[in-house]
């Protein structure tokens, strides 16, 4: 004799979600334009796999990585303000989005620069020789180069404080004389001219 056949249904275990956290960069982190910034993201899957996590600005997506420490540079990125998470998706394609973490993307403010030395009121006989000197600064960063011209002609440059270059043997003539300094996001300014003779 059979019995009457009964129904049995054999549930699949839970997919348990991915864990994911946004380990660079650092809340509240502050860059100059046009900056590269570098996210990193901790992520494990306790019951599989993580196959990729992605980078969000808000909405929008701005890249991915597939293997640990997930890295992703976000290049070139303008004056803002930016709400940035991490999305890890598992071998199940269950996903989990991190907290969120804020930045700030500032400007760069072009460096100032002025000429010290000759002025418009020297007298030099030829052939001449004396410095051409600069004061520059740059009130979100650093001095990277200064460069001395005549007109459109390069002398000379200087990487370091004090900002000088020597002339030497200079015929006579008029000459029209500018300094350029760049900072270190390599924004750049001219100064004004001077002009000087030579007798």
């Amino acid at each position: 004799t059979t019995s009457s056949p009964i129904n049995i249904t054999v549930n699949p275990v839970p997919n348990v979600p991915p864990t994911v956290s946004l380990t660079a960069p650092a809340n509240n982190a502050n860059y100059t334009a046009p900056a590269s910034v570098n996210l990193t993201a901790n992520a494990t899957d306790s019951d599989g796999t993580i196959t990729k996590v992605e980078y969000y600005n808000g909405a929008a997506l701005i890249g991915q990585a597939t293997s640990a420490p997930y890295a992703f540079t976000w290049a070139n990125v303008a004056a803002g303000s930016y709400t940035l998470t991490a999305k890890a998706t598992d071998n199940a394609n269950t996903t989990t989005t991190s907290s969120s973490i804020s930045i700030t993307v500032t400007a760069n403010q072009a460096p100032s620069v002025s000429l010290l030395a000759p002025s418009a009121s020297d007298n030099f006989t030829a052939p001449a020789t004396f410095s051409i000197v600069a004061n520059a600064a740059d009130s979100d960063g650093s001095i990277s180069l200064v460069e001395f011209y005549n007109g459109t002609t390069f002398l000379g440059s200087k990487t370091q404080n004090p900002y000088t270059y020597d002339w030497l043997n200079v015929a006579a003539g008029s000459y029209t004389l500018t300094a350029k300094a760049y900072d270190n996001a390599n924004a750049s300014t001219a100064s004004a001219p001077v002009t000087i003779t030579v007798n």
